[in-house]
C-alpha cells in the first residue's frame, strides 16, 4: 500500500519543491518569485479542498494578471486583452510615472489569488513579506508604492472580469438529476457522491466558442451488445484490472491526482489531501522553466498557457461528460459481468466521458511542447511528497500519454474513452495556441 503522509509534510515538500533553485542570478530570482507564487496558490487549492475544476479556475485568473504586467518588459510578449472572452483593455500604467512591472506582477497575482481562494490569509501573508523585502532592498520607496498602486489596479480588473465568469451564479444552481436510463452514471463507491460541477459547461471559457466546440466527432454509446464498442471496451478495462501487474499499478497510482478521496473505515469516513491534476502539472510547468532556467517573463507565459488550456479543457471534457452522461465501469461491470469486482483506484463522482485527466493532461502537454520541443526530456518529482517514486519521460506528449492510459488501468474509464479524450485534449491545446501564441503550430 502507497504510504499517505501528513498533510503539513506535503505542503512543506511541495514547498521545498519550488524553492530548489531560488539562489540564482538576479534575473532568475524574478522567476522564483513566480514559482513561489504558484506554490503557495497550488498548497492553498489543496488545503481548501476545492474540485479539480474548480482549482483550474483558481490557477489561470492570477498567471494572467501577472502575465499583463510582466509583458510590459518583454517586447515579444502581447496583451492577452481582446483574445480572451470577455477580457477588455487593461489599465496602463500612469503616464510619468516609474512601474516596477516585477513588483506590480506579483502584487496583482496575490490580490487575484486572494480573491479566488478560501484561506486568503495565505496569499496576504505571503504579499505583506514580499512587500517588506522589496521595501528593504529598493532605494526608492516612491518606486515601490507606485508599483504596489498599479499591480492592485490590475488585480481590480482582472478579478472584475472574473466575477462576470459565471461562477458565482453556478453555485445556486441545483443538483444534478439521475436518469434512470440504462447505461447512465449512477453515484460509485465509496461515497456514492452527487456528481460535482454537472453545470461547469456554464462558465465562460477563455478561447473557447462554446463548451462543445472540440465535442468529440466519435462517441462511446452504451450498449450491451457483444459486437458493439462500448461492450467491447467494458470488457477490456475488467480483464486489465483482473491482471494488474506492477508497472501498471505504479502508473495508476502516480497519476490518481484526485483530491477528494474519501477512506472509511468501520464508522470512521475521512479524506485525502492530494494534488489537483491542473495542480500536477503546473508543477510540471514549474520544473521544466526552472531546468531551462527560464526568465521570469518566459516563465509567465508558460503558466498562463498552461493555466489557460487547463482551465478551458475542464471546461470541454465537462460539457461532454454531462451531456453523454456515460455510466463508469464499476457500475456496469458490478450489474452485468462481476459483482466483486473493483477498480485499483477510487472513481470519482461525475460521468465517465470524456476523461478529464487525459483532456486536461493533452491540452497541457500540446502547450508544454510547444515552448519547449518535441523530445524534452524531464524527470517528474511531483508525486515524492505522495508517496510516490519519480516517473521519467522523454516528452510531455509521452507523459500525457500515461495520464491517459493510468485511468484505464485505475478501472475507472474505457480505453475507448482514453483514446478519444487524447484527440480531443490535443485539439483544445492546439486551439489555445492558435488563440494566444500562433507561432509555428504543428
Amino acid at each position: 500500500m502507497t504510504k499517505q503522509l501528513p498533510l503539513k509534510r506535503i505542503l512543506l515538500y511541495i514547498f521545498v519543491i519550488f524553492c530548489l533553485h531560488f539562489q540564482q542570478a538576479k534575473a532568475q530570482d524574478k522567476a522564483a518569485v513566480l514559482h513561489e507564487l504558484n506554490a503557495v496558490l497550488i498548497n492553498t487549492v489543496m488545503v481548501d479542498f476545492f474540485t479539480p475544476p474548480v482549482a483550474s479556475r483558481i490557477y489561470a485568473y492570477p498567471n494572467i494578471a501577472f502575465y499583463e504586467c510582466i509583458r510590459l518588459d518583454d517586447p515579444a510578449l502581447n496583451s492577452l486583452s481582446g483574445k480572451l472572452n470577455g477580457l477588455g483593455k487593461l489599465p496602463t500604467p500612469p503616464v510619468n510615472t516609474k512601474i516596477d512591472n516585477f513588483i506590480a506582477a506579483a502584487v496583482s497575482f496575490s490580490y487575484t489569488a486572494q480573491s479566488l481562494v478560501g484561506s486568503e490569509y495565505k496569499l496576504e501573508g505571503w504579499r505583506q513579506k514580499f512587500i517588506d523585502s522589496v521595501l528593504y532592498n529598493k532605494s526608492n520607496a516612491e518606486l515601490v508604492k507606485n508599483s504596489l498602486l498599479y499591480g492592485k489596479l490590475v488585480a481590480d480588473s482582472v478579478v472584475a472580469w472574473a466575477k462576470r465568469d459565471n461562477y458565482n451564479q453556478s453555485r445556486a444552481m441545483p443538483r444534478f438529476t439521475l436518469s434512470k436510463e440504462p447505461g447512465t452514471w449512477q453515484p460509485t463507491p465509496a461515497d456514492y457522491a452527487q456528481a460535482i460541477e454537472p453545470f461547469w459547461n456554464t462558465i465562460r471559457p477563455l478561447t473557447l466558442n462554446s463548451p462543445s466546440q472540440f465535442s468529440p466527432a466519435e462517441k462511446l454509446p452504451f450498449s450491451l451488445k457483444k459486437n458493439s464498442s462500448f461492450y467491447k471496451s467494458m470488457i477490456e478495462v475488467y480483464e486489465i484490472g483482473k491482471k494488474l501487474d506492477t508497472t501498471q499499478k505504479a502508473i495508476a497510482k502516480y497519476w490518481d491526482d484526485n483530491p477528494n478521496v474519501s477512506v472509511n473505515m468501520g464508522h470512521l469516513n475521512y479524506f485525502i489531501h492530494k494534488i489537483s491534476p491542473g495542480g500536477h502539472w503546473l508543477m510540471i510547468t514549474q520544473q521544466a522553466c526552472q531546468a531551462k532556467n527560464e526568465t521570469v517573463s518566459r516563465s509567465s507565459l508558460a503558466y498562463t498557457l498552461t493555466a489557460i488550456a487547463l482551465f478551458d479543457a475542464f471546461i470541454c471534457s465537462w460539457d461532454e461528460k454531462f451531456k453523454t452522461n456515460l455510466i463508469r465501469p464499476i457500475t456496469v461491470i458490478n450489474d452485468h459481468i462481476d459483482k466483486n469486482w473493483q477498480p485499483y483506484i477510487q472513481t470519482p463522482p461525475f460521468p465517465e466521458f470524456t476523461s478529464g485527466h487525459a483532456v486536461i493532461s493533452n491540452a497541457a502537454a500540446t502547450v508544454l511542447t510547444r515552448l519547449f520541443g518535441d523530445n524534452y526530456e524531464f524527470t517528474d518529482v511531483t508525486e515524492i511528497p505522495f508517496g510516490n517514486e519519480t516517473r521519467h519521460f522523454k516528452s510531455f506528449y509521452e507523459a500525457s500519454a500515461e495520464v491517459s492510459w493510468s485511468r484505464v488501468y485505475g478501472g475507472i474509464h474505457y480505453p475507448e474513452t482514453a483514446r478519444i479524450s487524447i484527440i480531443q485534449g490535443k485539439e483544445i491545446g492546439k486551439h489555445v495556441l492558435k488563440t494566444i501564441y500562433p507561432v509555428a503550430i504543428k
